[in-house]
């Protein structure tokens, strides 16, 4: 069988390595390129009227906020390439046309995550001027012997729910805690621990047995110091989650649930369950609830079968009243399962059904959205050292792409795949993903910090199987927009 992958991505794909090569100099240094002819003011001291935007976090990816605006004066119109090196695991970089000669500015995005906190200095372009970035301390910390990538990272974690009240004032006990989902590449232990803020910390370990997409729940401590909403970044190069401290004058609210300890009256199930498939926003379970002290509330379930319920906010006034509870998870098994919730309350049923389950495969979740690639999905040697993976979400003719390169010397094996990067030639991976409506390939970052691995877990004379999950960049890999791919799956006939 041949591979029937669109010739552009593949061609874009295969060339990256060569490509890489030639784009060496800017992981070794900065650069000044195009057909302008421009000075830098401030040259060679600091800038002058460097303007620097957004916050820079240890552990927290730089955005489109992340800006700094320098002043230059062109003696030649024309275009421009400008970037500094890398310096605590960030650069900046930006690219234009000078329409005038005269003064001008110029604004560098910043790209990265930073390693460290404390003061660092960026020059952009050779013989140039310098600025000044602050970088604070914020990210959490990893360890163990497992990989894996918290859903997410770096935006807003996925499939999160948060255990207990928060109060200013108030010690933090076991039934404070967060829940957090995290994609296992690799069996083995795991230590998480979050950024320290406001006077808390969200810490869990244990062992991951099973690859794939999992929740973990990471246990509060400390005494928050005071009101608001702050958030943690759980793991190294994590992703993030908002916790709303009340304030010591607000109280918990006191109520029972309609039902307890039976089954919840009147519990109103809303959305599809079925395995294998993700549940979203419109996945929820509305319960009556009776209270008699107005005050904040936070209930959960416990995880059954895949996934979880959890809601939270206030009660302004007492008597009947019905809370929403909103479903995580991906179902893992045909049936009818019983969630109860928390504090002696009632339970409800879920009924999972079984879902379509295809045979030849490639799936994954992009940017929170559930997709698969099963049209002509097949694989197909590329050399004696690599292996191409690939297929089409429909039929059209301008249908979504997924593609997995794997290289590996002497020959492809089972495995981890980490992607493709200039301290990593040997054994790696290059993904890639076309968009099909506005004809553009994400690919795996060659400059870019963000991380990508596929762990082969089979491989025979006729089939290949495993998962995959990272980051991919807008501008066949070499722009700053992102696309967050997680619970990737394939299995896939040569």
């Amino acid at each position: 069988m041949m591979l029937n992958i669109r010739p552009s991505l593949l061609v874009l794909l295969l060339s990256i390595v060569f490509f890489s090569c030639q784009k060496e100099y800017s992981l070794e240094g900065n650069v000044i390129g195009g057909s302008a002819v421009f000075t830098l003011d401030g040259a060679p001291g600091a800038c002058t009227n460097a303007l620097v935007t957004g916050s820079y976090q240890v552990g927290v990816a730089l955005g489109a906020a992340n800006q700094v605006t320098i002043s230059v004066d062109v003696t030649t119109v024309g275009t421009y390439t400008v970037s500094t090196t890398t310096v605590n695991g960030i650069t900046f970089s930006g690219a234009g046309t000078f329409p005038s000669t005269g003064p001008q500015t110029v604004v560098l995005t910043g790209s990265g995550i930073p390693l460290a906190p404390g003061n660092f200095t960026f020059s952009p372009g050779t013989n140039s001027c310098a600025f000044a970035i602050t970088v604070s301390g914020g990210g959490g910390s990893s360890g163990g012997t497992a990989l894996y990538t918290l859903n997410g990272a770096p935006g807003n974690c996925t499939g999160f729910t948060a255990g207990g009240t928060f109060t200013a004032g108030s010690v933090l006990t076991s039934a404070n805690f967060a829940v957090v989902s995290v994609n296992v590449t690799s069996l083995g232990t795991y230590i998480i621990t979050s950024n320290t803020i406001n006077g808390i910390v969200f810490t869990g370990n244990g062992t991951f047995t099973a690859t794939g997409t999992q929740l973990v729940q990471l246990t509060a401590s400390g005494t928050p110091l005071a009101p608001g909403i702050y958030p943690f970044t759980p793991g190294t190069n994590g992703c993030a989650f908002m916790i709303n401290v009340s304030p010591a004058n607000t109280g918990t609210a006191v109520f029972t649930y309609g039902g307890a300890p039976g089954n919840c009256s009147n519990a109103t199930v809303a959305g599809t369950y079925t395995t294998g498939t993700a549940l979203t926003a419109t996945n929820t379970v509305t319960i009556d609830i009776t209270v008699t002290t107005a005050g904040t509330y936070t209930v959960s379930t416990g995880t059954v079968n895949g996934i979880i319920f959890a809601g939270s906010g206030s009660f302004a006034a007492t008597g009947l009243q019905t809370i929403t509870l909103s479903g995580s998870g991906t179902p893992a098994s045909p049936g009818v399962f019983n969630y109860a919730a928390t504090n002696n309350g009632c339970s409800f049923p879920i009924t999972a059904v079984a879902g379509t389950v295809a045979t030849d495969f490639i799936k994954c979740t992009i940017d929170g959205v559930a997709r698969t690639f099963n049209e002509d999905v097949v694989a197909a040697a590329a050399g004696a050292n690599a292996l191409v993976i690939g297929g089409y979400e429909t039929v059209a003719t301008t249908s979504p792409e997924f593609q997995i390169n794997l290289t590996k010397t002497p020959a492809v094996t089972t495995g981890l795949y980490n992607r493709f990067s200039a301290t990593n030639t040997t054994t790696f991976c290059i993904v890639g993903y076309y968009d099909g409506v506005a004809a553009t390939a994400w690919v795996t970052g060659l400059l870019q910090t963000g991380t990508f691995s596929v762990n082969v877990t089979t491989l025979t004379a006729t089939r290949v199987s495993g998962t995959f999950a990272g980051t991919l960049y807008d501008n066949d890999g070499q722009g700053t927009a992102t696309k967050l791919v997680t619970s990737g799956q394939f299995s896939v006939p040569f």
